[in-house]
């Protein structure tokens, strides 16, 4: 047995439980408090819409919520199974995550048969496993995570494809690039269809996709063409039953006074997802990217432009809309870049010529630098609902009321007020989640909006008949900037203290 046979056998050997092992390193940075926090407000909108019966889901949200009903109703069939209390809820975010890590360690097998792919797939999980956004996707009931999985097998089946339409040796199996393009066709139509900004994120592969057409050989050229076409038309046949309600909703989505400014900042903020926010780890991942793209350029140029033009276009793209049409970037919508940036960095890592020793030093800083973000992350303050209603529960008297505003309120309080028997009345202002068709402005939907003048009579309609009241205020800057509310309140009664954080408080007047 030859000395190149041994290595390779060994790879093999522990190509398994090396992946094993990196996925039980993202499980046990996943895990922790994800069935004990509270829900915040947007997951709590989520598990809102999960609990709407098909036919509403379908039919009327969509006349007032921004985002596709496919992920709350998937969230719907899954929390019939695993519960909708805080782990149910989360637990289909944790598998798509846990799907990502598996299927970035696999990449390198996936895309080209090369050990310096295989290495940096395996690398790439690992620095996944460890991402901050990455980990706050898994215990969030939001769509992202669903939607990076999707985008990363799409990207992944990019990568593969440009590689075996080119191939023009006779050993290459004949047809191996259907599965590539009908995974690609079919990952990204699905993710169409759980965030509608995967609209820019397609737009972004299929142009780096067609940018390595001059890089295939010209008897294949016109073959790759329409491959390419076809999975592109699969993909929209995908989305397509979705088309009629995207476009009723871009419509009404152009209405709304959105809360978003772009700043300058937002440039760059994207990039912070890939290790961390601060300076060192921004340039630890500018220089690792720049150097995995141009060790990918030298091995493999067409997987480098798919890589180089989808990091980048999809981005600037939508910064450009932001500035200069609707502002819509945040910066939690380019989580999906985070398997393939790491992927990147991580190719970057280990094609570096060198010791291996500096490889190594290289891995620990980008891991210690993302966990470094983990923890902060883990320590911030997040809107604490659940603690909200325990301690209205806990204090409460006969006779209280408690007034929420603005109308989703109603999302914030219901769900954790229904776990206590004894919770007080609840009264909103205006009314409960969707309020729609009000002479108002509407911030983030069109179910939820501003706080008016008239809405002083339900809040005076209250403290007639009730002594103390809780007010539960939700994003009160947007909603009630001039403090219509509390304003009326105060006037009749004394605030005696709150509750909770800037995020997520309660006050108690008597």
């Amino acid at each position: 047995m030859t000395s190149d046979t041994m290595r390779a056998e060994l790879k093999t050997r522990w190509f398994r439980p090396a992946a094993l092992a990196i996925l039980l390193i993202g499980l046990a940075f996943r895990l922790p408090e994800i069935g004990s926090r509270s829900l915040w407000i947007d997951e709590l909108y989520s598990q809102w819409f999960a609990s709407l019966s098909f036919v509403e889901l379908w039919r009327d949200a969509p006349q007032y919520e921004t985002h596709p009903p496919v992920y709350y109703t998937l969230l719907k069939a899954w929390s019939a199974v695993f519960g909708d209390n805080e782990a149910g809820l989360r637990s289909l975010s944790l598998v798509a995550s846990l799907a990502t890590i598996a299927a970035v360690a696999v990449s390198g097998r996936f895309i080209a048969p090369s050990s310096r792919l295989e290495a940096a797939g395996l690398v790439a999980a690992l620095f996944v496993a460890v991402n901050a956004a990455n980990i706050r996707d898994a215990q969030n009931v939001r769509p992202y995570a669903l939607q990076t999985l999707l985008l990363t097998l799409a990207i992944l089946a990019a990568l593969a494809l440009v590689e075996r339409l080119a191939r023009q040796t006779e050993s290459a199996p004949r047809g191996d690039w259907i599965g590539p393009a009908l995974m690609m066709g079919l990952t990204a139509g699905a993710a169409l269809l759980f965030h509608n900004t995967s609209f820019f994120v397609a737009f972004g592969l299929w142009a780096g996709l067609a940018a390595t057409l001059p890089l295939v050989p010209a008897g294949r050229r016109l073959m790759a063409f329409g491959v390419l076409t076809g999975a592109g038309v699969l993909a929209l046949l995908v989305w397509a039953p979705y088309a009629p309600i995207l476009f009723a909703q871009s419509k009404a989505f152009m209405n709304l006074a959105f809360w978003l400014t772009p700043k300058p900042r937002d440039l760059w903020s994207a990039w912070e997802l890939v290790i961390g926010g601060n300076w060192p780890a921004l340039c630890l991942a500018a220089a690792l990217l720049l150097l995995g793209v141009i060790r990918l350029a030298q091995a493999a140029p067409r997987q480098a432009i798919v890589a180089g033009v989808t990091l980048v276009l999809p981005l600037y793209a939508l910064l450009a809309v932001s500035f200069w049409v609707k502002p819509i970037y945040i910066q939690r919508l380019f989580d999906w870049m985070v398997p393939l940036a790491l992927l990147v960095a991580a190719y970057g890592v280990v094609s570096l010529p060198g010791r291996l020793w500096i490889k190594a030093v290289l891995a620990a800083l980008v891991i210690g630098l993302s966990v470094q973000k983990v923890v902060e992350d883990f320590e911030r303050p997040i809107d604490d609902w659940k603690m909200i209603a325990q301690v209205i529960a806990d204090n409460a008297e006969p006779g209280d009321v408690v007034i929420a505003a603005p109308a989703e309120g109603s999302v914030a309080v219901e769900y954790y007020a229904r776990r206590h028997a004894d919770f007080p009345p609840v009264v909103y202002a205006p009314g409960p989640y969707p309020q729609r068709g009000l002479d108002r402005t509407y911030m983030s939907n069109l179910g939820a909006p501003e706080i008016a003048p008239e809405d002083r009579a339900i809040v005076e309609a209250a403290l007639r008949s009730h002594k103390r009241v809780w007010l539960v205020q939700v994003s009160i800057s947007l909603y009630d900037p001039k403090s219509i509310i509390r304003s009326t309140i105060a006037g009749e009664r004394s605030f005696v203290r709150y509750y909770g954080n800037s995020l997520a408080k309660v006050e108690l007047f008597d």
